[in-house]
């Protein structure tokens, strides 16, 4: 199950504005959002990270795997509006 993240907030919250390709292709994380995820990954390799904290990471994961996938389309689209 996927946790409530900052990262998941910031997604839902810019998806539900209806972004434009171009929008989706620029868009990237708050600073905030990719400083936890740094911090996370660190732990992971210090191997102390809590089961909370696998938790978060495997959230944090999945969100940019599926920004990447819907970044892919809109990059797509913006293509083949071009041509």
């Amino acid at each position: 199950m996927l946790l409530k993240t900052q990262a998941a907030t910031e997604v839902a919250r810019f998806l539900a504005h209806h972004p434009t390709a171009e929008q989706i292709a620029a868009f990237h994380p708050s600073l905030e959002v990719a400083e936890r995820a740094y911090e996370l990954i660190h732990t992971e390799r210090d191997g102390s990270l809590t089961e909370e904290e696998r938790k978060e990471l495997e959230s944090y994961l999945v969100i940019e795997y599926l920004m990447e996938l819907v970044k892919l389309e809109a990059q797509r689209q913006l293509r083949q509006q071009a041509s």
